[in-house]
């Protein structure tokens, strides 16, 4: 069904599709750029890069998929968020619409960015919310004028846990225990994005078992074990894992499906095929955000027992006032 969904890209959606990607030149992300690049029909697409060679050979690479692809590669460190902004006022400058925003950018170490944020944190969390809440009126314009309007943050959906409202910034938090925490926050902060973008869908998605070279940054207690867990994962790959082209064409599909609809509006993406069923929204019909699996399916129910449980104590209005209080920091220079 993913695979039946995706060949109808170029009948059901026009081409000159605005994509912007951030965190691409390698694994998961480039996965996901080159099976949208195959199937998207004359697509406009920014790449946000710190390394630029490493950029300019996954567009060498796409361009053998489609010759008539438009790249832009943004220089920017997707660690800050003043670069985050630089570079999304880049984009804005040129485009009046964004149908899709692709991240799965990270950092993975416990050390400090330079603008006082958790590393990881800055790039697996904030800099994904502050890309979206820059681009998020493109989003909106586009949902009015095409059939597609959406943003998939690959991170861990329907693997939301609880959330420390005492330490959000995850500065005390053990690396091994932040999982929960950061996810939860994910949601919530996108569902907090919806709230202001009804005609535009949000699907925060787990990747499953990939094998991918994620733990080069890893601090040398962590990347040692994370090391043998990749040569273990590499061993079994054929039993427990997703290959990675498997995982990007999924990511196509999530990125593209009606099974992702908006609450409000007719950018829907490519119609649902025979056999398709649409996906439930964290909450019900209120918004449009989709914790999803990595077979496409949406959040069990008690994962969308907990999410609602901290929304009717108010932790998403704490995640979403933390949120912006920390980029209205960096950009300041408070956090330093």
């Amino acid at each position: 069904q993913v695979l039946s969904s995706n060949a109808l890209i170029p009948a059901a959606l026009p081409p000159h599709l605005v994509a912007v990607f951030a965190g691409a030149t390698s694994g998961i992300g480039e996965a996901t750029l080159k099976a949208f690049v195959k199937f998207a029909v004359s697509p406009r697409i920014y790449l946000l890069a710190r390394n630029t060679v490493s950029a300019q050979c996954v567009v060498a690479d796409c361009h053998a998929f489609n010759a008539n692809a438009e790249f832009e590669i943004v220089k920017a460190d997707l660690s800050s968020v003043r670069e985050i902004d630089r570079a999304c006022d880049a984009i804005k400058a040129k485009e009046q619409a964004v149908n899709l925003v692709v991240m799965s950018m990270g950092e993975y170490t416990c050390s400090v960015s330079p603008e006082g944020l958790h590393l990881f944190m800055a790039t697996v969390y904030y800099n994904r919310i502050r890309i979206t809440q820059n681009l998020l009126l493109l989003l909106t314009h586009a949902s009015l004028t095409t059939p597609l309007a959406r943003v998939l943050d690959v991170a861990g959906g329907t693997k939301e846990g609880p959330v420390d409202t005492s330490d959000l910034a995850a500065l005390h938090i053990p690396f091994r225990s932040l999982c929960g925490h950061l996810l939860s926050m994910h949601t919530l902060a996108l569902e907090s994005l919806a709230d202001q973008a009804p005609t535009v869908s949000f699907v925060h998605d787990f990747p499953g078992a990939v094998v991918t070279h994620l733990y080069g940054s890893l601090p040398r207690w962590a990347g040692v074990g994370m090391r043998m867990l990749e040569m273990m994962l590499r061993l079994l790959e054929r039993w427990v894992c997703v290959s990675i082209e498997e995982c990007g064409e999924r990511h196509v599909f999530m990125s593209t499906s009606a099974k992702y609809s908006p609450i409000e509006g007719k950018a829907v993406g490519v119609g649902l095929i025979e056999g398709l069923e649409a996906s439930y929204p964290t909450e019900n019909v209120r918004r449009c955000v989709y914790s999803v699996n990595w077979d496409c399916e949406s959040a069990e129910q008690h994962v969308t027992e907990l999410l609602k449980g901290m929304r009717e104590i108010g932790v998403k209005e704490l995640v979403w006032e933390h949120t912006n209080e920390q980029f209205r920091e960096a950009r300041s220079g408070m956090n330093l």
